[in-house]
């Protein structure tokens, strides 16, 4: 173990959590600026495609050394609808971090947690009292300050990223249901294959060999998405939720520097002004969801009072 490695470990839990997310952070950004930047030769659909198929060729060592046996799993149903929604999801994110500014893209995905309150509702009957429907509904107002729908300014790239963080709540809650019997290794590998096979056709559709620069871009897609889900996998093992969690929305002053300084582009101050919105709406159903879980506990661990004897 190095110095670095032992010193980084001696860190509070929290703390190492917090690096991790921030670090993950800047590589997604950084992802999304390759994303952005490869849209330019080719569709967001084969971009997809591309990582998908090279998250195939990163996992074959895996594969083949047998610590991950696809073919093995019981529940490749449940694999393939959960592949479904996580590949429209990336399509769709492809398509709107091609479209808006970066800044907007990222902000309009931080109402994904406003979205799994409604999946976890409707979907999954998830009991939701009125503190996280307030919440939940302030933020939505949150993302109409940033669209703007009635300034004639909505533009169809807003409308892709709001459906992105859409599929991806719902995307969450089919993981969710998969990772009470399937490791997340076993996940990430199904998602890969089937991706990769869901994508062919589409990608095959719309096909344009990009140039030398553009498969550098695609390969750097693909390896900062899995290194960055890697940290962000990372940060909330090492760390509580509800302490590592606020730290997700350092992505957005990145964004908002990158923007700039690649492309010269600065939000309108509603970019801002809903995004706080969203957050601050973000943060308190976070805190929510920590504090109901901590009662969860708390009122496991309470012993069973004894039945009183009959007389």
């Amino acid at each position: 173990m190095t110095p670095i490695v032992a010193w980084f470990r001696s860190l509070p839990p929290n703390i190492q959590g917090a690096a991790w997310l921030v670090s993950g952070g800047f590589i997604f950004t950084s992802s999304g600026v390759m994303i952005r930047l490869l849209s330019e030769q080719i569709e967001s659909v084969q971009t997809a495609f591309f990582r998908a198929v090279l998250s195939v060729v990163m996992l074959m060592p895996l594969m083949a050394s047998g610590k991950v046996r696809p073919w093995t799993s019981s529940r490749l149903a449940g694999h393939f609808w959960r592949t479904v929604a996580g590949t429209v999801s990336m399509v769709l994110g492809f398509y709107a971090v091609s479209m808006l500014p970066l800044a907007d893209a990222t902000a309009i995905a931080f109402s994904q947690p406003l979205f799994s309150v409604l999946v976890g509702a409707v979907m999954a009957g998830e009991k939701v009292r009125w503190r996280r429907w307030t919440a939940t509904i302030v933020g939505f107002l949150g993302v109409l300050v940033m669209v703007q729908p009635g300034a004639g300014s909505l533009q169809a790239g807003a409308l892709v990223a709001l459906a992105n963080a859409a599929m991806v709540a719902f995307s969450i809650l089919l993981v969710k249901r998969l990772s009470d019997s399937e490791s997340p290794l076993m996940i990430l590998t199904q998602f890969a294959i089937f991706s990769t096979l869901l994508l062919a056709v589409p990608a095959i559709w719309v096909w344009r060999w990009p140039d030398l620069w553009g498969w550098t871009l695609a390969v750097g897609v693909a390896v900062s998405a899995t290194v960055g889900q890697y940290f962000w996998v990372q940060a909330f093992k090492a760390g509580e939720m509800s302490a590592v969690a606020p730290f997700e929305y350092l992505r957005l002053p990145f964004a908002v520097f990158v923007g700039w300084l690649i492309w010269g582009e600065m939000p309108l101050v509603w970019t801002y002004i809903g995004a706080a919105i969203v957050i601050a709406s973000a943060l308190y159903i976070a805190q929510r969801e920590a504090a109901l879980a901590k009662e969860r506990r708390l009122a496991a661990m309470r012993p069973t009072p004894p039945a009183k004897p009959v007389p």
